[in-house]
């Protein structure tokens, strides 16, 4: 049993782990609660911990939030946390008389009540349990009870049948039900079914041309020679600015500035990876301790080891879209040539200049259509390393950005 907020974030992860949970899934499960927890222990005042009044206070925390196994079952998505969630969430919507969770009628007590037939329309005919009530009360009757034993009829507020004895009690008012605890209800928004589909061989070899996946991988790998540019130009200049100038008293706030634009930069690109190369990642930044200062953030940003995972992941950017960018503009220039070149070899005129000089160039005939299925042949493989390097780089980019607490 967790007995603080550090025990309980390691019971977290580990029972998100324990199911084979994505790290980046785990990781803002982890944070979400995290932050949640430090807010609500923060605003009753600082208690000691170990303290009676911290223990007291933090497993009210819990029970407002949830246990680490209901949380992690959320974030899953498993049947347990929608369990509770149904049951919940009918419960409120009956008013607490519902059997499972939260049942506030017993059943010895539960009575049929029946509308007069003169005002049964306004009420709605007849009425069981709990919600009879309303029934009568939107139609103006007293309700009439009956025994459930011999069906004759009761005095009001009878707690025994006068005709054979059984036992009925009143009808219990429906009790409150219990809010949802916060953290079910973080993990349930969370939580998603990735799809499961068997592709056949000839599929998973032209397949990759009507496959979406695919071009956003290309237009990752294109797009990454920008970001990567972008990435290894502010981090190097940024450091190199800032740690020139720490020993002035502008270098600190500079260099904590850069801190944060890293973190920002590993946000969003966490965001593009997930967008572009359909894996999961962080959505959201860690949050900084409750009433930290200037200082205090700037130290928790050093510690934390995501900010030089991070910085170290927009500089091996820069090489990388490089290596993107040339692979997919020169398959895609070699492939397309070579399939038009029907047009270009039956068509064109055999000559071109250079440096002013005009030279002849010839294509034999019978190597056209050979020309035509390399190209085809190229297009292809190239497709398939576009799919294969956007699953290795997504494989990457979470190794780099998702760091789970040890």
């Amino acid at each position: 049993m967790a007995k603080d907020i550090e025990s309980y974030l390691r019971e977290l992860q580990q029972a998100m782990a324990a199911s084979g949970a994505d790290p980046a899934l785990v990781q803002d499960a982890v944070f979400d609660a995290e932050e949640h927890m430090q807010a609500e222990m923060a605003a009753g005042g600082v208690v000691d911990r170990g303290a009676a009044a911290y223990e007291q206070r933090f497993a009210t925390v819990v029970e407002g939030y949830g246990t680490p196994e209901e949380v992690a079952a959320a974030y899953l998505g498993t049947a347990p946390a929608h369990t509770v969630m149904a049951a919940y969430d009918a419960a409120l919507e009956n008013g607490g008389a519902t059997s499972g969770y939260g049942s506030s009628v017993p059943a010895e007590a539960s009575t049929t009540v029946i509308v007069p037939v003169g005002e049964a329309a306004a009420a709605g005919g007849v009425a069981t349990g709990a919600a009879a009530p309303a029934a009568l009360e939107a139609a103006g009757a007293e309700p009439s009870r009956f025994c459930g034993n011999c069906g004759r009829a009761l005095s009001p507020g009878a707690g025994f049948c006068g005709s054979c004895g059984t036992r009925v009690g009143p009808t219990t008012p429906p009790s409150p039900m219990p809010p949802t605890p916060a953290g079910v209800r973080a993990g349930m928004a969370a939580a998603t079914a990735p799809p499961a589909t068997f592709p056949s061989v000839w599929q998973q070899i032209f397949g990759v041309f009507v496959d979406p996946a695919v071009y956003k991988a290309l237009a990752y790998m294109i797009l990454s020679l920008g970001t990567g540019i972008a990435y290894f130009t502010i981090v190097v200049t940024g450091v190199s600015t800032a740690g020139g100038m720490l020993v002035l008293i502008v270098g600190i706030p500079l260099f904590v500035a850069v801190l944060g634009l890293v973190r920002a930069m590993a946000l969003l690109e966490g965001r593009i990876v997930e967008v572009l190369l359909g894996t999961r990642m962080p959505r959201r930044v860690r949050s900084d301790p409750p009433g930290a200062g200037f200082l205090q953030r700037m130290w928790f940003w050093i510690r934390d080891g995501r900010t030089w995972a991070s910085m170290a992941y927009m500089i091996l950017m820069l090489p990388l879209g490089i290596t993107y960018f040339t692979v997919v503009v020169t398959g895609l220039a070699v492939g397309l040539a070579l399939i038009t070149a029907p047009v270009w070899g039956w068509f064109a005129d055999g000559s071109f200049i250079w440096e002013g000089v005009t030279y002849d160039w010839w294509f034999p005939a019978w190597g056209i259509p050979l020309a035509f299925v390399a190209g085809v042949i190229v297009l292809v493989g190239l497709m398939h390393v576009v799919r294969w390097i956007g699953r290795g780089h997504a494989v990457f980019a979470k190794a780099m950005l998702v760091r789970l607490g040890k």
